[in-house]
């Protein structure tokens, strides 16, 4: 089931300016996985021409505006063959951003890593994600991360709302003729772990522990 809580400016108006009134709605829809495999390996690729949002701008808040600069970007992806684009950080395109609509995060040595940028959507899903990976004894890293990182994990994935967790086959650096491929035996126990784990509790499956 998704829900989703919607404001939008609704005075009589013309003008760039903050609406003086304002319409606020919930709708609420069952949906199927984001990506259509579910908790299969998809593949991305990184286009260094396409920027998500600007520094300093609206990208970490839930704005509608936000999605417009991906259209172009998405489609391209999936012309391709690709679930969606990998974003690079828009200033100087040396450290990851985000999964298109998900947030990433990538797991070696024992620790879940997902980048830390102004221009990132704070994921629940991520955040709740970061909670089970330091209950099951992992380290939790939130950080900038280079794009040469990506050479070095033995997990990654795209995790969000609809997805949960899509983990990522490999990511293909379109421009730099380089392609990052993740657990090419199909085994990712970690990622597997952790969504089991959240769907478990989002199910009422498994009790929440409250004690923090």
């Amino acid at each position: 089931m998704y829900i989703r809580p919607v404001l939008f400016g609704s005075g009589p108006q013309i003008g760039v300016k903050p609406a003086d009134e304002y319409m606020f709605m919930v709708f609420v829809m069952p949906v199927g996985p984001y990506f259509k495999g579910g908790f299969q390996t998809t593949p991305f690729v990184i286009m260094r021409e396409f920027d998500r949002s600007a520094p300093q701008g609206m990208g970490k808040y839930k704005v509608g505006g936000n999605y417009a600069a991906s259209l172009v970007a998405g489609k391209k992806a999936h012309e391709l063959g690709y679930s969606n684009i990998f974003y690079l950080d828009a200033k100087e395109k040396k450290y990851i951003d985000e999964c298109g609509a998900a947030n990433f995060f990538g797991i070696k040595n024992n620790t879940y890593i997902t980048p830390k940028s102004l221009s990132i959507l704070p994921s629940i899903t991520n955040k709740s994600l970061m909670v089970l990976a330091e209950e099951m004894g992992m380290k939790v890293e939130q950080r900038r991360v280079p794009v040469e990182e990506l050479a070095t994990f033995e997990e990654t994935g795209a995790c969000g709302t609809a997805a949960v967790i899509s983990p990522i086959s490999k990511i293909d650096d379109y421009d730099e003729n380089i392609s990052y491929v993740f657990s090419k035996d199909g085994n990712r126990p970690i990622s597997e772990k952790l969504y089991n784990k959240l769907r478990a509790i989002q199910y009422g499956d498994e009790p929440i522990n409250t004690d923090g």
